[in-house]
This record gives structure tokens, C-alpha cells and sequence, in this order.
């Protein structure tokens, strides 16, 4: 009987110690199983990490290179006119296109980023709109006051001057005939009966006079007065143009030191 004890207490811790055995091996087996899911996940993670990152990086330099490519094309444009726009273009302004392209690449740079690249980007397309819009206004300002002005030089002051002069010119004449004739009649030139007439043809002729350079003072004024305010737009468009020197500085600069960068920052 008490063997019969002693050999059943030793199956039960038997078993007991086999149910251990398994459980712990169970236990380290999904251990095990779990550290090797973890480790897969985070390759996942790492190798989705370095696509996300070379994929920001590609679209990026796609992003400025089509941005630079818009600039380019705007400074083409200045100079191939000399000034912003095109004054004789009948399908629209070529260069406020061009703008119009880099602006919508800017704000394209300004979803990738980073901010210091896409605050950058928005100068310089901000730089070029400027242009545009101070070119259309010196335009506009050309077009209302020079063809007004040069037809009314032409067709009023120019004609007025000249007949001025010749009023002055015949009173001239007329009053130089009349001393001569008083020195051969020996009569004092007041007694003439032409004297009377001849004061009278001078006065017109100095009135003429008179009326033809007060036009050409007031078509003076009226261009010095346009000179002045066009060569204001001239000097802001120069230093408009000066300015973007050391922003596209800044933006190769910025862009440059982005993709270089193993991992671009997010932006």
C-alpha cells in the first residue's frame, strides 16, 4: 500500500512537472514569437520610413526644379523686353502668365516644405508679381499721357509756335519798311498813318506769341510731371530687382541644405 502511495505522488509531480515544462515552454516559445513580430514591425516601420522620406525628397526636387524652371522663364522675359511684360503681345502678358506659374509652384513648395524653402519660394514669386504689377503700371500711365501729349504737340503747340513766329516775322518786315520809308520822307515815324496799324499788328503778333509758349510750358509741366512719376516706377522696379539677388540666395541655399539631408525634416 504504501508503495502503491509513494508511485502515485511520484506521477502526479510527473505530470505536474511536464504541465510546467510545457507551459514554459509555450510561454518562451510566444516570447520568442512576439520579439520576432516586433522586430519585422519595426523594419516595416524603418524601411516605410526611409521610402517616406526619399519619396519627400523626390517630390521636392521636382517641386523646386519646376519652381526654378518658372523663374528662369520670367527672367527671360524681363530680359528679352527690357521691362516686365510685353506691350505688344495681342494673346495676353507672357511674363503675368509666367508669374502665374511660379506663384502656383510656390504654393506647391509651401505643402512639401520646409518653411524656410517655402518662405523663400513666396518672396521671390511675391518679388516677380511685383514686377508685373508695376510694369502694367507704367504702362498704363505711358499709354494715358504720351500719345495725348505727342498729339497735342503736333497739332496744337507745334502749329501755334509756328505761327507765332511768322507773325513776329512779317510784323517784323512790315514795321522795318515803314522806318525805312519815314527816313526817306523825312516825316517822324508817329505822323506815318501806318504807325497805328503797325503797333496793332505787333501786339497780335506778341499775343500769338505769348498764348503759343504758355502751351508749350504747360505740355513742359504736364511731361516733367509724367517723367517724374515714371522714373519713380523705374527706380522701384531697380530695387525690386536688386532685392531678389539675396532671396534666390537664400532659397538654393535653404533648398540645397534640404536635400542633402539623409532624412528631410517633415514639413
Amino acid at each position: 500500500m504504501k508503495e502503491l502511495v509513494i508511485a502515485l505522488v511520484a506521477a502526479v509531480f510527473g505530470l505536474a512537472g511536464t504541465v510546467v515544462g510545457a507551459a514554459l515552454s509555450a510561454r518562451a516559445a510566444k516570447k520568442g514569437a512576439l520579439l520576432s513580430a516586433q522586430a519585422t514591425l519595426q523594419q516595416v516601420r524603418d524601411q516605410a520610413a526611409v521610402d517616406q522620406a526619399h519619396w519627400l525628397r523626390q517630390q521636392r526636387l521636382q517641386a523646386y526644379e519646376g519652381f526654378l524652371a518658372a523663374w528662369d522663364e520670367c527672367l527671360r522675359l524681363i530680359d528679352s523686353v527690357g521691362l516686365p511684360g510685353d506691350a505688344g503681345a495681342s494673346d495676353g502678358n507672357p511674363l503675368k502668365e509666367a508669374a502665374g506659374r511660379m506663384t502656383e509652384r510656390a504654393r506647391r513648395i509651401d505643402i512639401l516644405g520646409p518653411a524656410e524653402v517655402a518662405q523663400a519660394a513666396e518672396e521671390l514669386a511675391d518679388s516677380i508679381r511685383r514686377d508685373v504689377k508695376l510694369a502694367t503700371k507704367l504702362k498704363e500711365l505711358t499709354m494715358s499721357t504720351v500719345p495725348e501729349a505727342t498729339e497735342r504737340m503736333t497739332t496744337e503747340t507745334a502749329p501755334a509756335m509756328a505761327a507765332a513766329r511768322e507773325a513776329m516775322q512779317e510784323a517784323s518786315r512790315q514795321m522795318q519798311e515803314l522806318v525805312a520809308q519815314a527816313k526817306e520822307s523825312g516825316r517822324p515815324l508817329h505822323e506815318d498813318p501806318r504807325a497805328a496799324e503797325m503797333l496793332e499788328i505787333a501786339e497780335r503778333a506778341q499775343e500769338l506769341t505769348n498764348a503759343a509758349i504758355a502751351r508749350a510750358h504747360q505740355d513742359g509741366d504736364g511731361f516733367s510731371a509724367f517723367l517724374d512719376q515714371a522714373t519713380a516706377i523705374v527706380e522701384e522696379l531697380k530695387h525690386n530687382q536688386e532685392a531678389r539677388a539675396g532671396i534666390r540666395e537664400r532659397f538654393t541655399r535653404a533648398a540645397r541644405h534640404t536635400l542633402a539631408s539623409a532624412t528631410p525634416p517633415a514639413p
